[in-house]
């Protein structure tokens, strides 16, 4: 007797595999945050090239197979139901190829009507490959049906594979095509029918269910990697925004520092002139107080100045050797006068050998130094200062010490007190002057010697600042000839930390380019006074023409503003130097004098042609350094 299963129908499994395909595990429903809509377009357009990507490849591979499979079906069924199949099936595989092939050379931007194309295109090609389990499967005969299933199972399977990026293009594709044929076995009313058909269905949900939390997962990375995009680009933005700003700022703080200079440097020069002419008791004190006035403005620029260095990272440190002792020496013999005005004593423990010969940046040791024994001044009503200096025995480092028995610093504002603006007097109710930076920079300064700068404090009882930095001793450059060679070029320093000064007066014939007359005024005088001969010229046109001029004597010695009028000295210095190399002239000195004193405009300079840059407002002394050794190689030249 046979037996028969139970009557089984496709309605009968539907609610079984609705309930599949709602059945997601835990770990698949990760829910994406809201994403707003131009996220969600852009995860859609990455799915449709997703789908779009290999479709002519593995469409063209399906066909084939298709081919195959019709070839071995025609020996079990109609040849004319095959050729009808296999028709159909190529006239549906067509437009799929086209529209892949159009995209992919055309590279449009997916949209949810391309989505909806696809989905069309993959329906037809799922329905093709559904006519293939009505019209090749014979219900006759098991083996070659389930041959046939097999082999639409295998194709739902790579489609699957191919299609995971989009759960309903893959729907609209594998139901269609594994239904039918599911249906058909059904149809044979038996166990094989009932169990074919039920498996197909089985399978055909365990693939959705794969397809959809492959959708998911693809989703949440495509997700993640737009939104890191996004996060990236706005990075990106914020970075160009700021350098934008930053480029700004650091063109306001040069282009008003050289507009504030180049007033400031007419003040001081024509109030030293004047103090020069020896004036009365009454006018020599108001001019006194013209010039410290403006040397207070010089050095709350130049605050401004290195703080800006130091916020765009471009502080740079010098390494030269210098003594360090006569440096300090030289710092107590200049303050003291200070302190002494303020009824204080200032003394100095200079626990270090005699000379102390290091290596550094002597101008940065010397401003920090200034600076922390200025505050002390400024702070203390009464009492005193001492300044100490030793090399530490176990880091290496020097270390300067300032005690002062000033009005002291709350703990509260102790931790604040090198930050940048933050004047110490508005702790303890005293109205100071100055930017509030001197603090910061020093401790920059110091940090980028290796070193540091603590304070320990207590209000009313004085406060103790401690500057480290690493100054490794070396040699005197008396001892070592290649030194004082090196030591012997202009700016640099001796064995007291100062400029060398020239003995006896300058001689010979200075080229002042410079458009502003007060200015001119100032330096001709002061060269004048060193025994130089000048020659003006109000502008780079001018003194071009006078330098290329071969019917007059060539200058000794160019000072060339670089912004004037008709010609700047940038160029007026290029066509110099061409100038010198066609007619195979030596090289002229160029000294840049200039109100800019950014260290991008030192390299402007030098890379005009200059030999050297000296900011506006100067001091006689830095003129005359600088001066010194440019002319006595000149001299020198000229003899040879």
């Amino acid at each position: 007797m046979r037996l028969r299963a139970p009557p089984l129908c496709a309605g009968c499994l539907l609610p079984v595999v609705g309930c599949l395909l709602s059945m997601t595990p835990p770990h698949t429903q990760s829910r994406l945050p809201p994403i707003d809509r131009s996220l969600r377009q852009a995860i859609r357009a990455e799915q449709v090239r997703m789908l779009l990507g290999h479709a002519s490849v593995v469409t063209v591979l399906a066909t084939g197979f298709a081919c195959l499979l019709a070839y071995y079906a025609a020996s079990h069924v109609p040849p004319e139901q095959v050729h009808l199949w296999l028709a159909l099936k190529v006239l549906v595989t067509l437009p799929r190829i086209a529209h892949a092939e159009w995209f992919r050379r055309h590279k449009v931007a997916p949209d949810r009507r391309t989505l909806k194309m696809v989905t069309g295109l993959l329906l037809l090609d799922g329905l093709a490959w559904g006519l293939a389990g009505i019209m090749l499967i014979p219900l006759h005969d098991q083996q070659n049906a389930t041959f046939i299933s097999a082999c639409l199972m295998g194709v739902a399977s790579v489609a699957t594979f191919t299609l995971h990026a989009h759960w309903v293009a893959n729907l609209a594709y594998c139901v269609p095509m594994i239904v039918p044929a599911a249906l058909h076995l059904m149809s044979r009313q038996d166990a094989f029918g009932y169990v074919g058909g039920s498996a197909l269905l089985l399978f055909l949900s365990v693939l959705m269910l794969v397809s959809r939390r492959a959708h998911r997962n693809i989703g949440e990375m495509l997700w993640r990697r737009f939104l890191m995009d996004r996060v990236v680009a706005d990075k990106e933005e914020a970075l160009r925004q700021s350098e934008r700003q930053h480029a700004i700022k650091s063109q306001f703080v040069a282009t008003m520092s050289h507009e504030l200079r180049t007033p400031l440097h007419g003040i001081l020069g024509v109030t030293r002139l004047l103090l020069e002419d020896h004036p009365g008791p009454q006018s020599k004190d108001r001019l006194g107080l013209v010039l410290r006035s403006g040397e207070h403005l010089l050095s709350i620029i130049n605050h401004i100045l290195d703080f800006s260095r130091i916020d765009a990272g471009h502080l740079t440190i010098e390494s030269q050797p210098f003594d360090l002792d006569a440096l300090l020496e030289d710092v107590v013999n200049l303050t003291a006068i200070n302190a002494q005005a303020r009824q204080l004593t200032l003394k100095g423990h200079l626990q270090l050998p005699k000379p102390c010969w290091v290596l550094g940046d002597a101008p940065r040791v010397r401003q920090v130094i200034l600076n922390l024994v200025g505050n002390a001044i400024k702070f203390t009503e009464k009492g005193g200062i001492d300044l100490r200096a030793f090399r530490h025995p176990e880091s290496g480092l020097i270390v300067v010490q300032v005690r002062d028995t000033g009005v002291g610093i709350a703990p509260d504002d102790l931790r604040a007190i090198f930050d940048p603006y933050r004047q110490a007097g508005n702790a303890v109710g005293m109205a100071v002057g100055g930017t509030g930076l001197g603090l910061t920079i020093s401790r920059e300064i110091s940090r980028a010697m290796g070193g540091d700068i603590t304070c320990t404090s207590a209000v009313g009882q004085g406060s103790t600042f401690e500057f480290s930095a690493y100054l490794p001793p070396t040699e005197s450059p008396q001892s070592n000839p290649n030194l004082r060679r090196t030591l012997n070029k202009p700016g640099l320093f001796n064995d007291a930390g100062h400029s060398e000064m020239p003995s006896g007066p300058l001689q010979g014939t200075i080229l002042l380019a410079e458009d502003n007359d007060v200015n001119a005024l100032i330096v001709q005088s002061q060269l004048e006074q060193l025994g130089l001969e000048v020659i003006h010229a109000h502008n780079g046109q001018q003194a071009l023409s006078r330098l290329t001029d071969a019917t007059q004597a060539r200058p000794d010695l160019v000072l060339m503003d670089c912004q004037m009028p008709v010609m700047d000295g940038f160029e007026a210095t290029r066509r110099l130097r061409q100038h010198e190399a066609l007619n195979r002239l030596p090289r002229l000195p160029v000294v840049a004098l200039t109100a800019s004193a950014m260290a991008e405009d030192n390299a402007r300079c030098l890379s005009a042609g200059m030999d050297a840059h000296l900011p506006k407002p100067f001091e006689d002394a830095d003129l005359v350094r600088l001066l010194s050794s440019y002319l006595q190689r000149a001299q020198g030249a000229a003899t040879t």
